[in-house]
């Protein structure tokens, strides 16, 4: 084997220097970045405590009536209760209350809501909520067991730590409420529900009085709150018997009637209107479906002539709103019905509008499929552009000529 020169033992002694030397920086910066993660952990830890989302789900499908939930955070430093934020699309949300309980602070909000995806932001620490709002009109069609639906009592009555704040078992003594035969009083319920008692005008007779389990049933293995599903009416007319099975009997019901579908008019626990309507139950309810009609109730009509009495005693003044034995669930007979209020017509056959001219009979030449001749043969009863409220215009004849052609 060839010996080396003493310049290249030199050059090779120089190389193998520089690996030991590299290798010891190297070594060297890897214990320093090893130790600043150590240090910045440590101060991380120091500066931010726990801070838990109680509820909802970072991610579910929210229904309801009412177009707002809640948030409620545990929160173990008081620091993070003073910088913690929930931030919507909309801004920044104030707390609803904030509630130091054994060592840890509660912090709750009251979140609106707007139909479809909502996002949250809760910093810290840094947290992305996101809530599908799909208002609750009809319990038809809706799947509470998808586990993508947030049902805060899925699995228990309450979370441990709500308990701390929420009394399950009383309500305040100046809160009256009457024993009833039909149930058992459900104070568990109060605490967290008693909005829907404060903010309601009337109030559906089991909510007021606290039997909320006459139609949430409770599984006394694991405390669950069911919620009613499929058709109302299975639960409303198990109490509203009798006007159940009369409306069944006659020959013209209201769809959601027919449906069972009670709760797309009835707000079951209460609402700002008589009968729990969640809206005026004399004409804007109705036109929340019959929207041909919404012009009827505008300030401004344009041109159109309306009858009185739907500004004033609204839509139920002549229609049943649940069925009746007439067409178009009108209380009376069309002539009986008109003539209660047009009394100088009462009893007449014939003379209107000129002499000899028919008012009822058994043929309607203007609308053959409605049957027998009456007042609305002529007459919009509930509007028109023509005077007097007649289906046409009467000048040229053309009402008249419609059956004297």
């Amino acid at each position: 084997m060839n010996q080396l020169s003493n310049d290249e033992s030199e050059i090779m002694g120089m190389g193998l220097c520089a690996k030991l030397w590299q290798r010891f920086f190297c070594v060297r910066v890897c214990v320093f970045f090893c130790l600043s993660l150590i240090v910045s952990s440590a101060g991380s830890s120091a500066n931010a405590g726990e801070i838990t989302l109680l509820t909802p789900k970072i991610k579910s499908v929210v229904y309801a009536r009412a177009p707002s939930t809640h948030f409620v955070l545990k929160v173990s430093e008081k620091k993070d209760v003073d910088r913690l934020e929930l931030v919507s699309k909309s801004g920044k949300v104030s707390p609803l209350a904030i509630i130091k309980k054994n060592k840890n602070f509660f912090v709750h909000f009251s979140v609106p809501l707007t139909p479809g995806m909502n996002h949250f932001t809760v910093s810290p620490p840094g947290q992305k909520v996101t809530i599908e709002y799909k208002p609750l009109r009809t319990l038809l069609n809706v799947n509470f067991d998808a586990s993508s639906v947030y049902l805060y009592h899925r699995r228990d009555l309450m979370q441990p730590e709500c308990r701390q704040c929420h009394d399950v078992n009383s309500v305040p003594d100046d809160y009256i409420v009457h024993s009833l035969p039909y149930g058992d009083n459900s104070p568990a319920c109060y605490s967290c529900h008693k909005a829907i008692l404060a903010g309601t005008n009337w109030q559906h007779s089991p909510v007021a009085n606290l039997l909320c389990e006459a139609c949430h049933h409770q599984d006394e293995k694991i405390g669950l709150i069911s919620v009613a599903k499929g058709k109302d009416s299975s639960l409303c007319y198990r109490c509203h018997l009798v006007k159940g099975k009369a409306w069944d009997r006659l020959p013209y019901v209201h769809q959601p009637v027919g449906f069972g579908v009670c709760a797309i008019c009835h707000n079951p626990h209460g609402d700002t209107y008589r009968y729990q309507l969640w809206a005026d139950g004399k004409a804007d309810l109705c036109v929340s479906c019959h929207v041909d009609k919404e012009i009827l109730l505008a300030k401004d009509t344009k041109g159109l002539i309306v009858h009185g009495i739907i500004k004033g005693s609204g839509c139920v003044a002549c229609h049943d709103p649940h069925a009746s034995e007439n067409p178009f669930m009108l209380y009376k007979p069309i002539n009986e019905l008109c003539t209660g209020c047009h009394t100088e017509l009462a009893g007449v056959t014939k003379g209107h509008p000129v002499g000899g001219h028919p008012v009822s009979g058994p043929h309607n030449p203007l609308r053959p499929e409605r049957g027998e001749f009456n007042c609305a043969s002529c007459h919009n009863p509930h509007g028109s552009r023509y005077a007097y409220m007649l289906v046409g215009d009467i000048l040229g004849g053309h009402v008249c000529a419609q059956c004297h052609n």
